[in-house]
């Protein structure tokens, strides 16, 4: 398992700060950039995504839905594909497409299965990974986060009808400090799941983006932001907690690929080394009695 820190503690500050990142920083190396392709050439770039093992990311549910609202569904086959791409220097450009996807039922999260596209990505050895903490920091804590934003897209062919796939994203760092958490819950509307808040700046398409603690361990995915209305006011922004992850109900062994007859719960990539975290034993997972799901649980401290 190759966990790499992802940022130097003494680069930031708790004041906010929003920065544009050179595509081949570290912390670009376990995020990625998305872009879903629908039929007719349509191309959307929205969202993002950061890597939890070499064939898994991790992303906002939501970002996942808008792709079914935009292209659709027969049954449980999805009518797009989704690619997670990573820039090399060269540049180079590593392609994962995502070929099997699980929606969390507790909380604003996903997780994707990819295989290599490309060369480049199949060539890959040794995948930079993340670290996870599955409760948040503490009130005051600093984070960074980080997501890309601003992101277009198009499909055009060139005079020998060769199609070609530009894409544009800002990968931005996010830097604030959190000021409240919801164990449970924000609300029993729009925020139905653990979160924490922060005054860092979230902007549309950072949506599944990473958030890191100071120690550079992953502790929550970006999922809402309600922007400052004026430049002496914060911003009020949200991240998913990641501990409703364990109770995800997989059916993939992600190395080496293959479907699985029985589902487990996420928790079993843990426990079988593939996935790091910190704070599982504040975790309870069990199956459900009714629905063939797992339910999840935590203790606040």
């Amino acid at each position: 398992m190759n966990v790499i820190p992802i940022h130097e503690q003494s680069n930031f500050s708790k004041t906010p700060l929003f920065k544009s990142e050179s595509p081949f920083s570290p912390i670009e190396k376990v995020t990625a950039r998305l872009a879903a392709f629908g039929s007719n050439d349509e191309i959307f770039v929205s969202g993002s995504c950061v890597r939890i093992a070499k064939n898994l990311y991790l992303t906002a549910r939501h970002v996942m839905t808008d792709y079914l609202d935009r292209f659709g569904h027969d049954g449980g086959e999805a009518k797009f594909t989704v690619w997670a791409t990573h820039i090399n220097p060269g540049p180079e450009y590593s392609i994962w497409q995502m070929d099997r996807f699980w929606l969390s039922p507790h909380s604003d999260l996903a997780v994707f299965h990819t295989m290599p596209y490309n060369d480049t990505a199949g060539a890959e050895k040794n995948s930079p990974l993340v670290g996870i903490d599955l409760m948040p920091p503490a009130v005051g804590s600093r984070i960074v986060g980080f997501g890309h934003h601003s992101s277009t897209g198009r499909i055009r062919l060139d005079e020998k009808g060769v199609k070609h796939i530009e894409v544009n994203t800002d990968g931005t760092t996010t830097v604030g400090e959190i000021r409240e958490i919801h164990f449970e819950r924000r609300d029993s509307v729009r925020l139905t799941f653990p979160c924490f808040r922060v005054n860092a700046r979230f902007d549309g398409g950072m949506s599944g983006g990473p958030i890191f603690t100071d120690s550079g361990r992953l502790c929550g995915i970006i999922c809402s932001s309600l922007p400052a209305h004026n430049e002496k006011e914060e911003h009020s922004s949200y991240a998913a907690t990641l501990w409703p992850l364990m109770g995800l109900t997989l059916d993939v062994n992600p190395s080496p690929y293959r479907v699985l007859e029985k589902p487990y719960p996420f928790i079993e990539l843990v426990r079988k080394g593939i996935i790091q975290v910190n704070n599982l034993s504040k975790v309870l997972v069990q199956p459900s009695a009714t629905t063939g799901l797992y339910n999840v649980a935590s203790q606040k401290s």
